[in-house]
């Protein structure tokens, strides 16, 4: 794990309350089930709920450093996530806090004002992407020349929201991170299969930007910064999952059929014990990284971004078909899980792509 971010600064039982906090706010602000009223919305954002989480919590400084008012390191991010992960919370925790805190985290001094607008609550949209939602250097098109930046980036999570966009851009033979006012961009919402999770096109005509991180150093903080907010994707992955997982199982044992509960089948048996396996996986993975040695984070990421995806998808739909014709409605919360399972396997990148990365960084 890079020095620069610290493994934890809380203690288990302080993490324990962490996380009941941050169920507890996201829980009163009625979530998971408010997620239905944001179909339409122009923003997907509850702005309430992340003035709650953001200012009074603290959460928009986790993992930033401590001297632009930050808190916390890998564990309170991580915890975070599965939590908010857990109840559908629509907040740009993952792409702001994380994704674009730590991108400009790994950029050094110049960065400074910009941590401590995201500390204070702002939003800042990542504007990273490829065509596909994936990071890869090799296709920036955003290019960045006499202090004016050109270019367009068809992701931009909460991107409506964003107070200013943190842009990866070429500048000369090299990559660099440039920050960009909400007001220098042309910003079109895109309809998102997951409500809580909105995504915007963004487009650059000679937008005036600040350099942050030169050519020298852009594409590794940018790469640091995905890596870090691919294990906050898996920790969001692994919440839904349990959640999936608790709420299916609480219905097949008050379901009856031939007057026996369904889960008393061997074949309803045999399904939740795969379900198990997948959700134990997931966070057997991210407990070595948070708590092991870490020898290739990039490998460790894209290797829990892949097995989140595939699992939380999984997941999702058996919730579907365990709870029978109930699952399948527009009441029942299934539905909302499979979406944010299938924005979630799509976010930085689809499994198959991560398991391409894993070969690739480990030489196989």
């Amino acid at each position: 794990m890079p020095s620069e971010l610290p493994l934890t600064t809380l203690d288990a039982g302080e993490l324990r309350e962490l996380r009941q906090t941050v169920r507890d706010a996201v829980a009163e602000a009625g979530y998971p089930e408010a997620v239905r009223q944001l179909e339409g919305s122009p923003t997907g954002l509850d702005a309430d709920l992340w003035r709650v989480l953001a200012e009074d919590i603290g959460l928009a400084g986790v993992g930033l450093p401590e001297s632009v008012g930050g808190l916390g390191g890998l564990a309170e991010i991580l915890a975070v996530a599965e939590e908010l992960g857990a109840t559908l919370a629509p907040v740009p925790f993952v792409s702001s806090t994380v994704l674009a805190g730590q991108i400009l985290a790994a950029c050094g001094e110049r960065a400074l004002p910009y941590l401590e607008r995201l500390a204070g609550g702002e939003i800042a949209a990542p504007a990273v992407t490829d065509a596909r939602g994936a990071w890869q250097p090799n296709h920036v098109t955003c290019v960045l020349e006499g202090g004016t930046l050109t270019g367009t980036v068809n992701f931009a999570p909460f991107g409506a929201s964003a107070g200013f966009f943190v842009v990866a851009c070429r500048e000369g033979s090299g990559l660099s991170v440039a920050v960009v006012e909400a007001d220098q961009a042309d910003v079109t919402a895109l309809e998102s299969l997951d409500f809580s999770r909105p995504s915007a096109s963004v487009s650059f005509s000679g937008a005036s930007a600040t350099v942050v991180g030169s050519a020298d150093e852009g594409e590794a903080a940018v790469t640091r910064g995905v890596d870090l907010a691919l294990l906050a994707t898996g920790a969001d992955q692994l919440g839904g999952s349990q959640h999936c997982f608790d709420m299916t199982l609480d219905y097949i044992k008050v379901r009856k059929q031939f007057n026996r509960e369904i889960g008393s089948f061997q074949a309803v048996k045999h399904r939740m014990a795969d379900a198990l396996m997948l959700v134990e996986m997931a966070r057997s993975g991210l407990d070595k990284v948070t708590w092991g040695p870490v020898e290739n984070l990039g490998a460790e990421a894209s290797v829990i971004k892949a097995w989140g995806s595939d699992s939380y998808n999984a997941l999702a739909a058996e919730a579907i078909q365990l709870h029978g014709g109930i699952g399948f409605t527009w009441e029942h919360d299934a539905h909302l899980y499979f979406r944010r399972a299938r924005y979630d396997a799509a976010f930085l990148g689809d499994a198959n792509l991560h398991r391409e990365r894993v070969a690739q960084l480990l030489g196989w």
